[in-house]
C-alpha cells in the first residue's frame, strides 16, 4: 500500500513531550513505581515472613531535583542551544544531564545511604539515572527507610525471566530486509557507518563472524551488573539472535543484519540462570547512558534494544519510565519488541507500553500481522499498540556457536522485530546526522506503510516500517501547513494552530502543543486557610496516576487510587499568591484559589 506522508502519528513521538514520573508520596508508602496494590502486599508479606538477621532486596526512590524532562523544554524555548544539530552539542547535552543526574543522586540519596550504612545494608547501589538506591537490608532498616521523610517509597528488587529463543521454519533469505525497504539506503552507501547500537539482553556471541567485526571493543562496550562474565558472552542465544539481525554481516552467505557497518555494545541483564533483577536492569540503562563512567566523553549509542518484557498482559508497568525519559533526554532513541501474547486485543506489555519508546510488533512475509504479536491499545496512556511492525515471523539470523562454529538460526517473536527497527535508526542517524532521536523515531512512523485498518490502528499501529521513505523525509523536511515546524516535529502538519510550540487548549482531545498529550487537568478546588498560611487543593486527570501534579515553586500532589485524585494539603506559597500553577506531565494550568479571609 502507499506510504502514508501526513498523519497525527508524531503525537507520541514529537520532540516536546515532557516527562512521565511516578506519582510522587509523602510519607514513604508500600508502593511499587506504578503504584500497584500488589507491590504494597508483596513487600508487606516480605517484611512479615523475614527473620531479623534476614536481608530483602528493595529499591528506595526518593524525590529528585533534577528532571530530564526540565532541560528538554529549556532546550525547546531556546534556553539551551539544540542538542540536535550537531555532534558536539550532543555531547554538551548528555554531558550537561548526567552530571544534572548524578549530582541530584547525590542530594537526593544521602539519607538513604546514611540509613543503609548504619543498618549494615548490603549490595548497596546508586541508580542515579532513576532517582533511587538499591540495596540488601534487615527488616528493621526498611521500616527505617519507610519513616524516612525523604523516602518517596520502598518496593521489593523485582526478578524477571529471560525471553525465550524460538526457531522457526527457514524462509526465503533476506525477505525482511527487503519488506523494510533497507536496499534502498544500502544502493545509496549508507550501512550505519559511524552509528552505535547498544543491546540489554541475555548477551552476546562476540566470537561469531558476522558480529565479531561489529563489536566496539574496549572497555567501555561491555557490562555485566552481576560480574559473572568480564568479556562478552551469551550462553542462551537469544542476545546473539537480536543483535544479529540489527548489525550483523553476510559472512554465511546471506546478509542478516539492517545496519551491517554499525557497531555494537551490550549489557547482558539476564545472569546465567536466565534471571534480572530490576536493579540491573537500571544500572545496565545508566551504564548505556556514559558507558565508561566518564561523561567528559561521548561514548553513549544512538539507540538501544529492548527484546524483553517483565510480564503482565495488558497492565502499565513503569519501574523503568524514569530511564527512558532520560535516555531519550539524552538523544538516545528507546525501542522494544511489543511482546508474544498475541493475538487478541488488549495484550500488550511493559515496558513496551509505556509513553515515549517505540514499541515493534511482527509481521509475516505476506504483509498480516504475526499471530503471537501483542495488540493494543496501551493501558498507560491510551495510545496506539504497537508503535510501528517490522518482520519478525521467520527470519534468519545469527546464533551462538556450536563446538566452536559459528552457527546460524530462523527465528520467530517480536523480539526479532525490535532490532530490525533499532537497525533502521541506526542507518538514518548515520546518513542525516543532524536528526535528532525524536526525530528519527518520528519518521520511522510517519512513513510507515499503512497495511492494516486504515490509519493507525492496534494491530500493527502506524505500519510497516520503511527505512527509504523514512530517510526521504528525513533528508528532506516537509512543511505543509507552513507553521515552521516540519513534519519530523509537527505532529498535525496540516494544521498551522497544531505545532510543538501552540498554547494548548484542555480537554479538547487535540494535542495542540505536540507534547503527546491532551491536557486534561481539571482542579476541582482550591482554597487557602484564613490566614493565608495553608493551601489544600484537589485535581484530577485523564491520566490519573501517572499526571505526576505539582504546584510549581511549592511541590508535589499525592495521588489518592481510592478516590481517583490528587490533592494538595500543606503549606501555601509564599505570600498566598492570587494565582498559582499546577504542573504535570500533559502541560500546566493555572488556577486562582480562594483568598485568605484574613480575619
Amino acid at each position: 500500500m502507499a506510504v502514508r506522508r501526513h498523519s497525527n502519528a508524531l503525537r507520541a513521538f514529537a520532540i516536546g513531550v515532557a516527562l512521565v514520573l511516578t506519582a510522587s508520596l509523602s510519607p514513604a508508602v508500600f508502593a511499587g513505581p506504578a503504584g500497584a496494590a500488589n507491590s504494597m502486599v508483596e513487600l508487606q508479606s516480605a517484611l512479615d515472613a523475614a527473620l531479623p538477621a534476614d536481608e530483602i532486596a528493595v529499591i528506595v526512590s526518593y524525590q529528585p531535583n533534577f528532571r530530564p524532562a526540565r532541560y528538554r523544554k529549556a532546550v525547546e524555548n531556546g534556553e539551551i542551544e539544540s542538542a540536535a544539530v550537531q555532534s558536539d552539542a550532543r555531547h554538551t547535552r548528555r554531558r550537561q544531564i548526567i552530571r544534572a543526574l548524578r549530582n541530584s543522586a547525590a542530594q537526593g540519596s544521602a539519607p538513604i545511604i546514611e540509613l543503609a550504612r548504619a543498618g549494615a545494608a548490603s549490595e548497596v547501589h546508586h541508580l542515579w539515572l532513576g532517582n533511587a538506591v538499591a540495596l540488601h537490608g534487615t527488616r528493621e532498616l526498611i521500616w527505617r527507610l519507610l519513616a524516612e521523610p525523604r523516602v518517596l517509597e520502598v518496593h521489593l528488587d523485582g526478578v524477571f525471566s529471560a525471553p525465550l529463543a524460538t526457531t522457526a521454519l527457514p524462509a526465503a533469505p533476506g525477505w525482511n530486509i527487503t519488506a523494510l525497504g533497507v536496499p534502498a539506503l544500502w544502493s545509496q552507501g549508507f550501512l550505519g557507518e559511524g552509528a552505535l547500537i547498544a543491546s540489554l539482553d541475555t548477551g552476546v556471541d562476540a566470537t561469531h563472524p558476522d558480529l565479531a567485526g561489529s563489536f566496539r571493543g574496549g572497555t567501555n562496550s561491555w557490562y555485566d551488573p552481576y560480574g559473572q562474565h568480564a568479556v562478552p558472552h551469551d550462553s542462551d542465544g537469544h542476545g546473539t539472535q537480536v543483535m544479529g539481525l540489527a548489525v550483523g554481516g553476510s559472512a554465511g552467505g546471506t546478509a542478516i543484519g539492517v545496519a551491517p557497518s554499525a557497531k555494537w555494545i551490550a549489557a547482558k541483564i539476564f545472569d546465567n540462570l536466565h534471571n534480572a533483577t530490576e536493579s540491573a536492569i537500571h544500572l545496565a540503562y545508566q551504564w548505556v547512558m556514559d558507558p565508561d563512567g566518564n561523561p567528559n566523553t561521548d561514548d553513549a549509542p544512538d539507540v538501544v534494544i529492548n527484546s524483553w518484557d517483565i510480564a503482565g498482559e495488558n497492565s502499565c508497568k513503569s519501574q523503568f519510565q524514569a530511564d527512558i525519559d532520560a535516555l531519550r533526554a539524552a538523544d538516545i532513541a528507546v525501542v522494544y519488541s511489543a511482546g508474544n501474547f498475541g493475538p487478541n486485543a488488549a495484550t500488550s506489555v511493559s515496558p513496551a507500553n509505556n509513553s515515549r519508546v517505540t514499541s515493534v510488533g511482527s509481521v509475516d512475509q505476506n504483509n498480516l500481522v504475526s499471530y503471537f504479536s501483542s495488540r493494543g491499545p496501551s493501558p498507560c496512556d491510551g495510545t496506539v499498540f504497537p508503535k510501528v511492525v517490522a518482520p519478525g515471523d521467520g527470519v534468519h539470523t545469527s546464533d551462538i556457536a556450536l563446538l566452536g562454529t559459528a552457527q546460524y538460526v530462523d527465528v520467530s517473536g517480536t523480539s526479532f522485530s525490535a532490532p530490525e527497527v533499532a537497525g533502521v535508526m541506526a542507518l538514518l542517524r548515520a546518513a542525516v546526522p543532524a536528526a535528532s532521536a525524536a526525530e528519527t523515531e518520528a519518521a520511522v512512523a510517519v512513513t510507515a506503510r499503512d497495511i492494516d485498518a486504515p490509519g493507525p490502528d492496534n494491530n500493527t499501529g502506524y505500519g510497516l516500517v520503511d527505512a527509504g521513505a523514512a530517510y526521504a523525509l528525513l533528508s528532506h523536511p516537509i512543511d505543509d501547513d507552513h507553521d515552521g515546524y516540519s513534519i519530523s516535529t509537527d505532529c498535525n502538519d496540516h494544521d498551522a494552530s497544531v505545532h510543538p510550540h501552540a498554547p494548548e487548549i484542555g480537554r479538547d482531545g487535540i494535542d495542540q502543543d505536540c507534547n503527546g498529550y491532551d491536557q486534561t487537568i481539571d482542579v476541582k478546588y482550591a482554597v487557602y486557610s484564613h490566614d493565608g498560611t495553608k493551601l489544600k487543593l484537589r485535581a484530577t486527570s485523564f491520566m490519573r496516576a501517572n499526571a505526576a501534579l505539582e504546584i510549581i515553586g511549592t511541590g508535589p500532589l499525592t495521588w489518592r487510587p481510592a478516590r481517583r485524585d490528587w490533592l494538595y494539603d500543606g503549606a501555601a506559597p509564599e505570600g498566598a499568591p492570587s494565582l498559582i500553577t499546577i504542573k504535570g506531565v500533559e502541560g500546566e494550568v493555572i488556577v486562582r484559589p480562594r483568598p485568605p479571609s484574613r480575619r
